[in-house]
């Protein structure tokens, strides 16, 4: 259960889904954005961001690099145009701008708003979600009805930012039990940035502060070696309860250069020995009234800065932190440290690379080298990750963050033959540092991906037909690390796992599409797991309605399968299949004003025979759970 939950708070999306926005998305996209979210889903609380509405008149760099089909050329000439004209009124504005295309511009209009110089812009979901069976589990372990519930409200005036977040997970009696509170600031005085509060710091690739993603495990890490800023500062936003800054930031522009001052103070949940020294920590973010971590918090104190220069090749930084524990670890990783890390980002017509190295009593360091044809992309990067600090926030080229000593050496391509075939290939070989007397520890994984569009016609624009095929490859029995060895403890399958999976997608007009999915996993032990999915969304202006069947079949919870399930327009999550059984769903989504949507879902999970449900000590053999969801947004504009 804790780790169900954890799922959840992981991969719980950062705005408002309209029916009109989805409609925009390729299937593609859909696609990809399902493959980065199985990528971060390990360990990683950070919200992905792609799904965040973009101000055009306060965008980033970055901001606009994150936006499909913008590439660095086109956010330059958006950004040096709106300095010339100070306010964007219209999308169409930037159509005539050096970069632009047909598919940047759609995607602009799918992703970005256009705000006026004093008009404010609102923000605000409410999520609960609750199953009648799982309650008097709750009531009898904890006193509470097992109810998950948060809140989110954004509030944006000009160049002003307030963020406030609540979340409760099932088995907390408090509706505050975490809660963030974060605000900003931009073009003030000396500052172009200040943030309050909570916050995330990202650069480089990911060593020292995570850089959300940049580089992951699949062919797509090729993608933001070309069009994603290696430096970033921002409000946290997410409902994770780890992985953020808390306290304040600034930065200072001076010229080409930039300077940020940062300083954080938090606790931890963490296991203690009985000298009082740090086993490991939980980052579960799960504060219930019985159980938890013995030993109680950990508190952690960082501060430090970077100087960056940014050009028009691309960008170079070098910082410093301090990072102090106030209790011992009694494994690896050190209790004060200080850190420096510098990062390199260069771009060139069609090359691109990205570096950084990182010392603190050891050296690390990840790079990565890049190639844009017209109808190719290659990518080769390496990586020698030796750090002694608690990794909370880093992590260079790993699913999810790694909390581990690694090397590796990686190969990644994207092939476009023709315009309705793209092929992905990914290649990791990775050796396990070991921190004890055992041997290091060997792995390797391979992805294989592969588009291909039966229609000429886009996708977007009217009928069309994608078929999707993945094929990946994973070795995990060399990559088990002891509880002991680290403060974030990792266990792991022993054994290699295969899977396969086979996706079609057909369009039947912008109001009507349909998928089938069908997946097998095959693992060294001999376990091996099926899964079948078919679902049909329903679209009008403002209307959306999406029912689902899935039926699967494993050997054990080994073989499991993780499946992003579309929840509600706020929320998205994903769903851990195990067993045999099938899993029902019906959701709908009313955009019943322009500014105020009311979101509705009901699911049933039905087992081959009665399933055990144990919450603590309270359990019951269940046939099946039903779970009622409802989500109220507000978007004002």
């Amino acid at each position: 259960m804790n780790f169900f939950r954890s799922l959840f708070a992981a991969c719980s999306l950062a705005s408002a889904f309209w029916p009109d926005s989805v409609r925009a998305q390729s299937s593609e996209d859909e696609i990809r954005e399902e493959n980065f979210l199985e990528a971060v889903l390990t360990s990683s609380d950070d919200v992905p961001e792609m799904f965040e509405t973009i101000d055009l008149n306060e965008a980033s760099m970055e901001e606009l690099l994150s936006i499909a089909g913008v590439d660095s050329k086109y956010a330059s000439s958006i950004l040096e145009y709106r300095r010339k004209v100070r306010v964007i009124h219209k999308v169409d504005e930037l159509s005539r701008l050096n970069g632009a295309t047909p598919a940047a511009l759609a995607a602009i209009r799918q992703r970005a708003r256009i705000s006026e110089e004093f008009k404010i812009h609102v923000e605000a979901t409410s999520y609960s979600s609750a199953s009648p069976q799982t309650l008097p589990l709750y009531q009898d372990a904890y006193s509470e009805n097992g109810l998950r519930n948060f809140q989110r409200l954004d509030l944006r005036l000009r160049n002003y930012e307030l963020c406030m977040v609540t979340d409760k997970d099932p088995g907390e009696k408090s509706y505050l039990d975490f809660y963030s509170l974060a605000a900003a600031a931009r073009s003030v005085s000396i500052f172009s940035t200040v943030n309050i509060g909570n916050y995330r710091l990202s650069m480089g690739n990911g060593m020292l502060f995570s850089n959300g993603g940049v580089v992951s495990k699949s062919a797509e890490a090729i993608t933001p070696l070309f069009n994603k800023s290696p430096y970033s500062l921002k409000l946290y936003r997410s409902r994770g309860e780890t992985r953020y800054l808390r306290g304040a930031a600034f930065e200072i522009p001076v010229g080409k250069f930039g300077l940020t001052g940062f300083v954080s103070s938090k606790k931890f949940k963490a296991h203690l020995d009985s000298t009082g020294s740090v086993t490991s920590i939980d980052y579960s973010g799960l504060n219930l009234p019985t159980g938890g971590p013995s030993g109680g918090g950990l508190h952690e104190t960082i501060e430090g800065g970077i100087l960056q220069y940014g050009s028009d090749w691309g960008v170079c930084g070098i910082s410093g932190a301090y990072l102090s524990y106030d209790r011992p670890f009694s494994n690896y990783y050190v209790g004060k440290q200080f850190v420096v890390n510098m990062f390199l980002r260069v771009r060139a017509d069609g090359l691109a690379f990205s570096g950084e190295v990182m010392a603190d009593k050891s050296v690390s360091f990840s790079t990565n080298v890049g190639i844009d044809y017209e109808r190719a992309r290659f990518a080769v990067g390496l990586r020698d990750l030796r750090s002694r600090i608690v990794s909370n926030y880093g992590g260079a080229l790993s699913e999810g963050f790694p909390s581990s000593p690694e090397q590796g050496i990686y190969f990644g391509a994207w092939l476009r033959p023709t315009d309705e075939i793209k092929l992905g290939f990914y290649y990791d070989r990775f050796r396990i540092i070991s921190l004890s007397n055992t041997p290091d520890r060997n792995g390797e994984e391979i992805f294989a991906d592969c588009y291909l569009a039966l229609s000429r016609l886009k996708l977007l624009d009217g009928n069309g037909t994608l078929v999707y095929l993945r094929y990946k490859y994973k070795t995990k029995e060399d990559y088990y690390i002891p509880e002991s060895d680290f403060p974030a403890a990792q266990s792991s399958l022993a054994g290699s796992r295969q899977t396969f999976r086979v996706e079609l997608r057909h369009v039947f007009s912008r109001t009507v599409s349909i998928r089938t999915r069908l997946e097998k996993n095959f693992l060294s032990s001999g376990e091996k797991g099926e899964l079948f999915v078919f679902d049909c969304t329903i679209k009008t202006s403002r209307l959306s309605i999406s029912p689902r069947a899935s039926f699967y079949k494993t050997d054990s919870y080994n073989s499991a399968f993780y499946v992003v399930e579309g929840d509600l327009p706020g929320v998205a999550m994903y769903t851990l299949l195990y067993g045999d059984g099938a899993r029902m769903s019906l959701s709908a989504n009313w955009k019943v004003t322009d500014f105020f949507s009311i979101g509705a879902k009901i699911s049933r999970d039905i087992y081959d025979g009665d399933k055990e449900v144990t919450v603590e000590s309270s359990s019951r053999r269940i046939a099946g759970i039903t779970t009622i969801s409802l989500e109220l947004s507000c978007v004002i504009d």
